[in-house]
């Protein structure tokens, strides 16, 4: 999928969604919660958790333009991401593009803490949680860029 294309299918989202309007304040603490699980599967190097942060049909648009939906894959992708890390990852919420009934469109900024050093990408992390039965949010698409 293009760049472009991606772009235009979250703005779709976020429009759809009611992008600007008023959110219940217990959902900007849920996601903030969600992203700390996400923290906390990083820093322990926990591939399992991070698999149980994302929905069962989920998807994840790689930075390359792949797009992958088989949890095997997603799998991989992070076996390499945190085979390769040096020192830890963190995420934290860029903004909450969009929030209404069970989803929320986010964005997270991805940095790489190396002791006293902080390394923040330039690209940020677009991600859509939907709240689960359960009443946990989990990524049910994610564009990495």
């Amino acid at each position: 999928m293009e760049v472009i294309t991606m772009k235009k299918w979250l703005l779709a989202a976020a429009l759809t969604l009611g992008a600007g309007a008023a959110w219940a304040d217990d959902v900007p603490r849920s996601v903030d919660q969600t992203v700390a699980r996400w923290n906390q599967a990083l820093n322990q190097g926990r591939v399992d958790e991070l698999m149980h942060l994302y929905a069962k049909d989920a998807m994840v648009l790689l930075p390359d333009g792949k797009v992958i939906k088989d949890p095997r894959e997603i799998r991989r992708f992070w076996e390499k991401v945190l085979a390769a890390r040096h020192g830890r990852f963190e995420v934290d919420v860029n903004d909450v593009l969009s929030a209404k009934g069970d989803t929320v469109v986010s964005t997270l900024r991805w940095t790489n803490v190396d002791g006293e050093l902080k390394y923040a990408y330039d690209g940020v992390i677009y991600n859509v949680f939907k709240k689960q039965a359960d009443g946990t949010w989990k990524a049910q698409a994610q564009r990495w860029n």
